[in-house]
């Protein structure tokens, strides 16, 4: 089981501002909820139901996976309480996902339900200010990396009378899957066209990996706003060859990697396996964050590029080097 956890250090401070006077421009503004705590009914309700949606990524992956911290009921009151509190929470997906897109103009798709769970209740204990249960992500293998997901909750009632803050009482969470090799890189490396003989043109690109598999990524290159098959450094469309998306295929265990063109109707990618007496490794470094892969077309079938490359080779020689999370 993993567990995915939302920064605690926030929820502390949120503990002290949800429990201070909260009388001023931010409450105007329906930041947050009740008033004052100090001279109003005191009341509940979700800290992070102050932000519009919450993102969440998780992996591939076929085991439970828990949202820790995100689920969070905060007590909005000067003094604490004398006997616990009960929280009643309820599933509100439709209604607040259709919110959601209908505002921002998404296509954002409920996470299908059999494959989450969560307390219905979450008890604030005498004593206490706050609380909290985990979100159950059960399995991913059945959701499609490309689409967001959402889980909407809502307060529906409370013990003793206690109020439900009514801009806090809504919590929306969006969830999209991603495997290990997903993220931001800097790309480096070499292409060969005949127009660049006898050498190779080096690059140093930007670009992202977006998961496609459970073990696969395919690249974007935020340059271009797209898929696609980088070649040089230069900006625009026009450096890009139609019907070339690259993307990876790792093998677990072995790490070795397997570059190909996903772009329907493209042509076959070749996987370089050397450059004139030079071999080459196309592989996942799980240490050091980096993929070495080279690929190409019109090239021998021994996938050894030639010294000189043939008029017709087109080769890329690259690493990959991860930079962090998209």
């Amino acid at each position: 089981m993993k567990k995915i956890i939302v920064g605690s250090f926030f929820l502390t401070v949120l503990s002290f501002v949800f429990t201070g006077c909260l009388k001023d421009k931010g409450f105007d503004n329906y930041e947050y909820g009740i008033n004052d705590p100090d001279t109003q009914p005191p009341g509940v309700g979700f800290p992070f139901g102050s932000k519009a949606k919450n993102d969440v990524g998780v992996d591939v992956s076929g085991s439970v996976q828990t949202i820790e911290n995100l689920v969070y009921v905060n007590l909005e009151a000067g003094t604490t309480p004398s006997a616990d509190i009960n929280v009643t929470i309820s599933n509100n997906t439709t209604a607040l996902l259709t919110a959601y897109n209908t505002a921002n103009g998404t296509a954002i798709q409920a996470l299908p339900t059999a494959l989450w769970n969560v307390a219905t209740t979450i008890t604030i204990p005498a004593g206490g200010r706050n609380a909290t249960v985990p979100l159950n992500i059960t399995s991913t293998l059945s959701l499609d990396p490309n689409v967001q997901y959402a889980v909407g909750l809502t307060i529906t009632a409370a013990d003793g009378n206690y109020k439900i803050a009514e801009n806090l009482k809504n919590l929306f969470i969006v969830i999209g899957v991603k495997n290990q090799y997903d993220g931001k890189y800097t790309m480096k490396g070499q292409f060969y066209h005949p127009s660049l003989q006898p050498d190779f043109g080096p690059h140093t690109l930007s670009v992202e990996l977006h998961t496609s598999g459970p073990n696969s990524v395919r690249l974007y290159w935020p340059l271009v706003s797209g898929y696609n098959t980088p070649l040089t450094s230069g900006g625009g469309p026009a450096c890009c060859f139609a019907s070339q998306e690259l993307s990876i295929d790792v093998t677990p265990g072995t790490n070795a990697a397997l570059p190909y063109n996903s772009a329907a109707g493209g042509l076959t990618y070749q996987v370089v396996t050397g450059y004139g007496p030079n071999t080459y490794n196309n592989r996942w470094d799980p240490v050091e964050k980096k993929f070495y892969v080279a690929w190409g077309y019109n090239l021998p079938a021994s996938g050894v590029i030639a010294t000189p490359p043939g008029a017709s080779a087109r080769a890329w020689i690259d690493t990959l080097i991860r930079t962090g999370p998209r």
